[in-house]
């Protein structure tokens, strides 16, 4: 795909991967393969951070359970690679060093992350600015390897709107059941968070390497839902509903909770479609892992 001098006709096929991969028509192993051997060599940086996020949307939902560490290992080593080779201060090194940051996974990758955070380890052109140290910062919380120290000091550098924002979504991705149930309360439970923070707390609180923690809050989401919908705005209570429905715990427990809920009586029409929304999700996605589990 790589080859292919137009980038068109490369986007198309881009597309049409991604499709096929979401049908269950090609396993994420191969999708896997198939990015890696060619976005090296796109043009596009769009395209390059388009397909990167769809790929890591397909390790997280539609791997194997059995395959996904191996496929997050493999794409962060690639990435860091195509990193270190891209032309320095160029959008590509950029996107490249970021979907790296999203994928770490082996200690020796965390400890990447880690000295480019600290400035250990420096790239040539490529500044590790406000927005791209929060986006570190955030990976190592989810990993484990910082504590709520280093939130706080990194907020006080950045006491803005944004900084707030920042900070909110990595105090919720503490890999820790504490943090977890105050994220939670959080959400569920306080009415003066403004909407940015309450959107970036349920940011945080769902990490694909945390399915352990997640799966207590499966049962509770559908039991305090009809509340929020009660007690909130519309948008706060659609927020909420799209953000922390169990998509990522793909399983047939997620489908009978989903199914009990939907067969209760006097639910909004709109709660209805947004649930029922998640449920083809994680459908599609158990279609999927089965393709991924046995791709021939």
């Amino acid at each position: 795909l790589g080859e292919l001098v137009d980038p068109l006709p490369r986007a198309l096929i881009w597309g049409a991967a991604w499709d096929m991969t979401r049908d269950a028509e090609v396993s994420t192993g191969d999708f896997l393969k198939l990015v890696l051997s060619g976005i090296g060599r796109e043009t596009d940086v769009g395209v390059v951070q388009g397909v990167l996020r769809q790929l890591r949307s397909a390790i997280d939902q539609f791997a194997a359970a059995e395959h996904r560490t191996d496929y997050q290992s493999r794409l962060a080593a690639a990435l860091h690679e195509l990193a270190e080779a891209a032309a320095p201060g160029s959008d590509h090194q950029l996107a490249f060093t970021r979907a790296f940051t999203l994928s770490a996974t082996t200690p020796e990758q965390v400890a990447v992350v880690a000295a480019l955070l600290d400035g250990s380890l420096v790239r040539d052109g490529l500044a590790v600015d406000t927005d791209l140290r929060w986006f570190l910062l955030q990976r190592l919380v989810v990993k484990g390897g910082l504590e709520d120290d280093a939130i706080e000091a990194e907020q006080a550098i950045d006491d803005t709107a944004t900084g707030r924002r920042q900070a909110a979504i990595a105090r919720a991705a503490r890999p820790s059941a504490a943090a977890k149930q105050l994220a939670w309360a959080d959400i569920m439970d306080r009415t003066d968070l403004p909407n940015a923070i309450t959107e970036a707390t349920i940011t945080g609180f769902v990490q694909p390497d945390q399915l352990d923690e997640l799966v207590p809050y499966r049962d509770r989401y559908f039991a305090e839902l009809p509340r929020v919908w009660d007690e909130r705005t519309m948008e706060t209570a659609q927020g909420i509903t799209m953000g922390l429905y169990p998509l990522l715990l793909v399983d047939d427990q997620t489908i009978a909770a989903t199914d009990a809920f939907l067969a209760g009586d006097g639910l909004n029409s709109a709660l209805r479609r947004l649930v029922t929304e998640g449920r083809d999700g994680v459908r599609r996605a158990m279609r999927a892992r089965a393709k991924d589990a046995n791709p021939a």
